[in-house]
């Protein structure tokens, strides 16, 4: 390991489901640190009747919005399976919205051109930031646990809006390996995503996950706002937060914390 590194010696907790993590575990090593993978989510698709029949009559809708890049895959998976895909996909008048930099670029991955990302990306942003909505239909398939607020704000704006849950997320299942793996002692978690840290806690609070490192404190970093107030809510205090809320900003933020903490102490 190269000592000059940022990130040296440090081990960063990676709550990520596994097909995600990878990138972030990359990034982290480049920067020295050993990626700690400890999954704390899983994410199954649903049965989505409502989809369908959104699907049969995708022309009526004028807006498509994804709020994770989750969304995005379970989405293209059920759409390639009806005729509604070459509309989606044909350059129609249908305007795509996407909460971020990530969710964009897998869109673009699909050839798909996006209309709006709001500058801060978090999903009730997304939701203000849209150009008057009133009298327009919106079709938002997400996580069955999204969150209220981007639904409420579409919908005080005058929006109709179609709010189909495609997936669950789920608590993952810790391994013999990744519980061994914290044993060995952390220095800091990252959580990507509210969802995230409410399974971490359920994990935790279940008594099966230990982790310390001798002589210093464990230190908590999220993504954004909306998992801030997550990690608030069961009392799990914040350390770092990026200003750019993507998975480059979150680990730059964190080689950054610990590039300044000989001086804090």
């Amino acid at each position: 390991m190269a000592d000059h590194l940022p990130l040296a010696h440090r081990r960063i907790v990676v709550t990520r489901s596994p097909d995600q993590a990878e990138a972030m575990c990359a990034q982290l090593a480049a920067l020295g640190a050993t990626a700690v993978r400890f999954p704390a989510i899983d994410f199954i698709p649903l049965p989505a009747p409502e989809l369908d029949t959104a699907l049969a009559h995708v022309q009526t809708y004028d807006w498509l919005l994804f709020t994770s890049g989750n969304a995005v895959r379970f989405f293209f998976d059920r759409l390639a399976q009806t005729p509604a895909y070459h509309f989606v996909t044909g350059g129609s008048t249908l305007r795509i919205a996407a909460v971020g930099s990530a969710t964009q670029q897998l869109l673009a991955e699909k050839q798909i051109t996006v209309d709006f990302v709001p500058d801060m990306f978090t999903g009730e942003q997304l939701a203000l930031g849209l150009a008057n909505v009133a009298g327009q239909r919106i079709l938002l398939p997400r996580a069955s646990q999204g969150r209220p607020e981007i639904v409420d704000i579409l919908r005080r704006r005058g929006a109709v809006v179609d709010d189909i849950p495609l997936y669950a997320t789920v608590t993952a299942v810790p391994t013999p390996d990744a519980l061994a793996e914290l044993e060995k002692g952390v220095d800091m978690f990252t959580f990507t995503s509210p969802s995230s840290v409410r399974n971490f806690w359920q994990i935790v609070s279940s008594g099966i996950v230990r982790f310390a490192k001798p002589g210093e404190p464990t230190r908590i970093a999220v993504i954004g706002p909306a998992t801030a107030a997550e990690a608030e809510k069961v009392s799990l205090p914040v350390d770092i937060m990026p200003e750019a809320y993507t998975i480059e900003g979150l680990v730059t933020a964190v080689a950054d914390y610990f590039q300044r903490l000989p001086a804090q102490l």
